[in-house]
Parts: structure tokens; sequence; C-alpha cells
């Protein structure tokens, strides 16, 4: 999310990028699990409802672990729609736009998640990393810092 300024909360289970409906792209390559309405507990008010979950071509050595899944929520629109459990799933190449940001908790800002290991389900803290983790995994950005725009 270019022009967006890092964001999070210590223990969070992902990394929130504030900014007010920007570009949202694809860290890396990857086939869609769903890119659509729902997946996100913020629904209220002027809270946008697109989540996008992204199952990554190359997984990324985490220690032991392997981060498999990226998933994007907040979202004011997507780029195109993919019901979970879709016959057909679209790729996405890394720096392919997936969509625009949005409103999540009264707050403008994209929250970014990954996942270890093909555990989707978010129902055990063992296979979600935290913000920090996330962080590092991106490149050591700290809080308040503006995400590079293209050059």
């Amino acid at each position: 999310m270019p022009g967006g300024f890092l964001g999070g909360w210590q223990g969070d289970t992902g990394l929130d990028i504030a900014g007010d409906h920007l570009p949202v792209y694809a860290l890396a390559a990857g086939t869609l699990d769903y890119s659509e309405r729902g997946h996100t507990l913020w629904t209220r008010g002027r809270d946008t409802p697109f989540s996008v979950r992204i199952k990554l071509d190359e997984p990324i050595a985490w220690g032991s672990q392997k981060v498999t899944h990226l998933y994007y929520t907040h979202l004011s629109k997507l780029t195109s729609e993919q019901a979970e459990g879709a016959t057909e799933r679209k790729h996405v190449e890394a720096g392919e736009q997936i969509g625009v940001s949005g409103i999540g908790n009264g707050v403008p800002h994209l929250h970014l998640g990954l996942l270890l290991d093909d555990q989707v389900e978010q129902d055990s803290w063992t296979y979600i990393l935290r913000e920090e983790a996330i962080r590092k995994v991106m490149g050591g950005y700290k809080n308040g810092e503006l995400l590079p725009r293209p050059k």
C-alpha cells in the first residue's frame, strides 16, 4: 500500500497500514483463496467489508515454519471478486493491484496478516504471525514509517 503509514498494536494478528482509500497490491505471487465481502468482524458504521486471501506460490521460511498465506481486510473495493471455495481460482502476480484500502473499526487503514503452514482457520495462535513478526518479514518497518511509493 504505497503511501500508507505503518501502525499496529503489539500482539495484533496483523499489521495495520494507515491510509485513506489507497491502492493495495499483492506482496507476492499466489492464487486467490477468496476475494469477496466478509471475513472480518469489523462491519459497523463506515467500516468497509471486503477481504482477500492469497496462497503463496513460494512460501516464506519463518524459523521452523513457513508463511503460506497472506490476507488483507478492510478493503473498500476489490480488483476482482472470487468466492471462497470457487473451483477456478485467479492467480495474481507480485505487485498486481488487488483492491483499495478502506475503513476498519472506524479508522482508514488496511489490516495485513500472514498465516503459517497452510493453517488458514485462525483458530490457533501457533499459525498466525503477530504484528512484530510481520514487520520483520517485511523488512523491519517501524510505526509511523511511510511505505515507499514506486519510482
